[in-house]
């Protein structure tokens, strides 16, 4: 960390520092997460890994000793702060002891931070200095913030582009997790499994809005299958966040995927096959549609809704709304990041979609991966999901090809068993789609280029 001059003046319940207008009374956003439960769960765990666990009495100490170490650094409220360290136990304390900091929190990719989009002046914490600070055990008071003070700088995923930073605020935070929680539920003994990156804001939001509801998250540093495997089979979690890639290779490996009570999907389309066999094998598995604008989930299933709706992302969370407007998906509401807002007040995400008139969400693609081909629209999703059902299928990304004569050429490029060739391939795909989106080639390869949180990356493709 940084050198500096202590300012734990700014920090606390009663500094208006942050609040030059006087507008806690009116907008307040609870913050003092890690006080609430230590005080009323101090037993339970907050977190584990692979070789550490913390209750909650304790993350909040170890937390505290962190800000103390920020403040002596020199940081204040709303000064950004790296974190620069691998996932696990000590990256959560960082995270935790940031916030109650009162700096706006940024994690690494885990390959570091060269190159990462960061703001001026950030104070970066690795794992060494996280651990000289949790020896400290010094008590730091827990800071509230105004609702629309960024909480954490997320960075995009970056599939139509380089990766955007995005300011997510503390009511941004706290109303995603109320909406998560009012359509989830929450138990008692709920444990919700990390495997995606907390750079990311699906793996990052596990971390905050188990500290919310006071329950257990168990961080894995990244998916590794037979880890994952092993934790459903011995109940370590009641809850999973995976992407669709990683739902099917628990599938294909056996895994008893039956065992947490509910397994959340998202990050992309996932086939109605798939679906249905994690469904068939007595999975609660629940699709999500979500972006980092938005603090992750936007649309999800509900529960009691997961054999009945196979395909559809759900309805909108409690606060949330959604509409369409030219076939693109609109959002609204209190988790959208201020700064997202278009000047008619709805997040235009570039995603496609329709609403039922039971108001479910179906995800269609996004408006920047449609293709036109002579003259005709072409939306991937489909034709991925006409080749998925082929059971020799395992992946599939479809782009358009710039061609002379017809403009873009379907292009499909797949990760499939040995021995399938583009000839049957493409049969398959005459059996169940229109002319104009049959693909005019088939590429196979080993595999497909994604993001850190698993998102095909279509531009690097073609």
């Amino acid at each position: 960390m940084g050198a500096g001059s202590p300012r734990r003046n700014n920090v606390g319940n009663d500094s208006q520092t942050a609040d030059p207008d006087g507008l806690f009374a009116m907008h307040e956003a609870p913050t003092d997460w890690l006080d609430h439960s230590a005080r009323t769960h101090p037993g339970t765990t907050a977190l584990s890994d692979e070789g550490e666990s913390l209750d909650y009495a304790t993350l909040r100490e170890e937390a505290g000793s962190v800000a103390a170490a920020l403040a002596d650094a020199g940081v204040g409220i709303g000064d950004p702060v790296g974190l620069d360290l691998p996932a696990g136990v000590p990256h959560a304390v960082a995270l935790h002891g940031a916030i109650l900091a009162g700096s706006v929190v940024q994690s690494m990719p885990p390959s570091g931070r060269e190159g990462v989009d960061v703001e001026p002046g950030t104070i970066f914490l690795d794992e060494a200095q996280v651990e000289r600070a949790r020896s400290r055990r010094e008590a730091w008071p827990s800071f509230t913030r105004h609702a629309a003070l960024p909480l954490t700088r997320v960075l995009s995923s970056g599939t139509s582009g380089a990766p955007k930073p995005v300011l997510l605020t503390a009511g941004n935070h706290l109303w995603s997790a109320l909406g998560s929680a009012l359509n989830l539920g929450v138990e008692r003994d709920d444990s919700w499994l990390c495997c995606l990156p907390l750079n990311h804001v699906g793996g990052l939001t596990i971390l905050l809005r188990s500290a919310i509801y006071g329950t257990a998250a168990v961080i894995h540093p990244g998916f590794d299958l037979d880890r994952v495997a092993a934790a459903l089979e011995d109940g370590e979690a009641t809850i999973v966040s995976l992407v669709p890639t990683q739902l099917v290779r628990l599938l294909d490996a056996g895994a008893a995927v039956e065992e947490p009570r509910l397994l959340l999907i998202g990050g992309g389309p996932v086939s109605a096959e798939v679906l249905e066999e994690a469904l068939g094998r007595g999975a609660t598995v629940v699709q999500t549609y979500g972006l980092t604008e938005a603090c992750s989930q936007v649309c999800t299933l509900g529960p009691s809704e997961a054999e009945t709706r196979i395909g559809s992302a759900g309805r909108p969370l409690p606060g949330t709304d959604v509409r369409i407007a030219d076939d693109e998906i609109l959002v609204r509401g209190p988790t959208v990041a201020p700064a997202a807002l278009a000047d008619d007040g709805w997040l235009h995400t570039g995603d496609l979609g329709r609403l039922d008139g039971e108001g479910y969400l179906w995800v269609e693609g996004r408006r920047d991966d449609l293709i036109v081909s002579g003259g005709e629209n072409v939306r991937p999703h489909r034709v991925e999901a006409a080749l998925l059902a082929h059971p020799g299928v395992a992946e599939v990304a479809v782009a358009g090809r710039e061609d002379r004569e017809w403009g873009q050429v379907v292009t499909a490029f797949v990760v499939a068993a040995d021995g399938l060739g583009s000839e049957e391939l493409i049969a398959h795909a005459r059996s169940r789609l229109a002319p104009h989106e049959v693909p005019k080639t088939i590429e196979f390869v080993p595999e497909l280029p994604r993001t850190g949180s698993g998102k095909v990356l279509r531009r690097l493709l073609v």
